[in-house]
């Protein structure tokens, strides 16, 4: 049961199930239900029916079962998006500093800015943001999180002329994936516990959205041929991609 003060853990477990569930039982099921409504709504034929007849009927039955489909798609949609927000906001509030004075919020903002000053000094002599990241406590993960991503994208600054075509910026996902599971083994046991489940919805939800918006094309009639292929395969890349950021 959500707490008045916001979601509680089991509320994240939860959520997380529902979104689990989602990706592995309930869109499968779904394009179960409609592959078999639009095969038997293109096969249909009564023959107490004109042919004309018969047409408008097959159109009638296709028109339901995707109005069927896309009705579930947006109930598990809206229930797999608010079990994500549940998740995230009690990562969030788990990871909220705990109420202090005006006089221990400065010394833990010091010591996260010194922290910082340090690690840039590492990183500008040559030290990797994975080997900094691999030895820094609390605060200087902390420190990080904000300042590691402005820090790399300040040092891989778009080429001018020729050399930018085609330049992307760098991602960060990558970076702040490592730092926060480095925070995950040096965290309380509670902060820990919600920074991994909020980890685990990141390494699902990409997967997920590929397969619902697969479904959704399915469902509203605007998927090409071999789209239910290409859509299982933009989701395992995703997943794929997820999990790397994982490792």
């Amino acid at each position: 049961m959500t707490s008045l003060t916001g979601p509680s853990i089991i509320d994240a477990q939860l959520s997380l199930a529902t979104v689990r569930r989602a990706r592995e039982a309930d869109l499968a099921g779904l394009r179960r239900r409609l592959d078999d409504g639009l095969s038997q709504a293109r096969t249909f034929r009564d023959p107490d029916l004109t042919d004309e007849a018969n047409v408008r009927r097959r159109a009638d039955l296709e028109r339901a079962a995707r109005e069927r489909a896309g009705t579930e798609l947006d109930g598990i949609e809206h229930a797999t998006n608010a079990a994500a927000e549940q998740i995230r906001a009690y990562a969030e509030r788990m990871s909220a500093p705990t109420a202090r004075d005006a006089t221990e919020q400065l010394l833990a903002e010091t010591r996260r800015g010194r922290a910082w000053d340090r690690t840039r000094a590492l990183l500008d002599a040559g030290r990797s943001a994975a080997d900094v990241i691999g030895s820094a406590d609390v605060d200087t993960l902390r420190a990080l999180r904000v300042e590691l991503p402005p820090y790399l994208a300040a040092r891989s600054s778009k080429p001018e002329g020729l050399a930018g075509l085609g330049w992307t910026e760098a991602d960060p996902a990558p970076v702040l994936r490592m730092v926060d599971r480095a925070l995950v083994d040096r965290l309380p046991k509670d902060q820990s516990a919600a920074l991994r489940i909020r980890l685990d919805l990141d390494q699902a939800e990409p997967g997920l959205r590929e397969t619902v918006a697969g479904l959704r094309r399915q469902a509203d009639g605007s998927a090409a041929d071999g789209d239910g292929l290409r859509s299982a395969i933009a989701a395992r890349f995703a997943d794929q991609e997820a999990a790397q950021l994982d490792a």
